[in-house]
């Protein structure tokens, strides 16, 4: 008797590798459309371990885990793209009913850094200049490196980095410490990342899209936003970009970079791509994000289909809901002091958001340095109301860690 390939029917069961808040998120918005859910997570009190959820307690590189997962799923999809890649497909060979979305060879690219400023090159998109650093790299390397960027340079890892980790920031070539350079260097090559130096950009802002495709190639986008980092994390987004200044030219440019980079990936569900846009108004692609993204949070404001439920609709087969056209707004992260000294227990919030926006708690345990414990979006009319709001919202996060935490340190 001949098996059903369940990638062919209608999958009725969703597998997520990961359990954070984009898998939190996710699961909430798989179980809204009727789907069975099942995460797997390194802990039982992990953000996704929601009501109604299958959980399967595992590291992501755990081979029985990474089975069991697949037992319990018809499509496997992920929160982020740090998985050991070759043990993922050994797992789901076991299993050849169950589909990865996205695929393996899309989420290897992302993993890399380096893969993805190539993938930028092959498709003709504009990324900031680079150089590769040989393993054996020197201080003549970085000599080098300081001619060729004499406006400074980053070092990064090509791969594990995030949030600013995996980078080492040279803004003075003629001032950089070679040592601490250099151990930086050899730091990320123990781990098997390559590592490169990227060019400076004098960029006016950084800007994100996230875009969703699905299995038949239709792909929609939602709107360019403008991201704003706080020690190379990301602290709020506001938009549509084109209400703040930005020319709606480079809008459509960034739709077809996106639209580009899925054809050439064959990408099935939401990913981000983040752009620097420089002061003459070249739109540099910086990175990729293979799945849902912090640029997108805002979209879950209101009932409107989120990049969340996009997400799950493309990864199941099923038709795309359209975007909305939505008016002003403006998403904050709640990030972990930075003068914190270290992870320490947090209590939720407990007094309400500002009239008018919605606050998003992640439910993890303790907070550290920059860690980024939940959201708060909100709309507006105009783009001077969103102004006062980014204001409010600033106040309210100000107001509610001298409430919620259990400890300060010492001023």
């Amino acid at each position: 008797m001949a098996v059903a390939d369940r990638r062919s029917s209608s999958p009725r069961r969703l597998g997520i590798l990961g359990g954070g808040q984009l898998a939190r998120m996710l699961a909430e918005s798989a179980q809204r459309q009727g789907l069975e859910v099942c995460v797997l997570a390194p802990r039982r009190d992990e953000p996704a371990a929601i009501d109604g959820v299958l959980l399967v307690e595992g590291a992501l590189d755990d081979p029985e885990a990474l089975s069991r997962l697949a037992a319990a799923s018809d499509v496997v999809t992920l929160e982020n793209e740090f998985l050991n890649v070759e043990r993922l497909q050994e797992a789901l060979a076991r299993h050849p009913s169950v589909a990865l979305r996205p695929a393996s060879a899309c989420v290897t690219v992302a993993q890399d850094k380096l893969a993805q400023k190539r993938l930028f090159e092959d498709v003709g998109v504009a990324t900031s200049a680079y150089v590769v650093l040989p393993p054996d790299a020197d201080a003549d390397d970085l000599a080098a490196l300081g001619a060729r960027f004499e406006r400074g340079y980053v070092l990064k890892w090509s791969r594990f980095g995030y949030d600013g980790r995996g980078n080492f920031v040279v803004a003075d070539p003629k001032a950089v410490s070679a040592a601490d350079a250099l151990s930086f260097c050899r730091a990320g090559q123990r781990r098997g990342a390559s590592v490169y130096a990227e060019a400076f950009v004098d960029f006016a802002c950084e800007v994100a899209m996230v875009s969703t495709r699905a299995l038949d190639g239709t792909q929609v986008h939602f709107p360019l936003v403008i991201s704003v980092q706080e020690r190379s994390v990301c602290r709020e987004v506001y938009g549509p970009a084109t209400a703040f200044g930005v020319d709606a030219a480079v809008e459509i440019e960034a739709r077809e970079v996106l639209a580009k980079i899925a054809r050439r990936l064959d990408y099935v569900g939401t990913f981000a791509v983040e752009f620097f846009l420089s002061r003459d108004g070249r739109l540099l692609a910086n990175e990729m994000a293979p799945r849902v993204h912090n640029t997108g949070h805002y979209t879950l404001f209101d009932d409107e289909p989120s990049q969340f439920d996009l997400h799950v609709q493309a990864v199941t087969g099923r038709p795309l809901s359209a975007p909305a056209v939505r008016e002003h707004f403006v998403m904050r992260n709640l990030l972990g002091p930075f003068d914190l000294p270290g992870r320490t227990p947090c209590r939720p919030p407990t007094a309400p958001p500002p009239p008018g926006t919605e606050l998003y708690w992640y439910h993890k345990k303790d907070v550290g340095p920059g860690r980024k414990m939940g959201h708060i979006s909100g709309r507006a009319p105009t783009p001077e109301a969103i102004g006062r709001l980014r204001e409010a919202l600033a106040a309210y996060e100000h107001r509610f860690w001298h409430t919620s935490l259990d400890e300060r340190p010492p001023s």
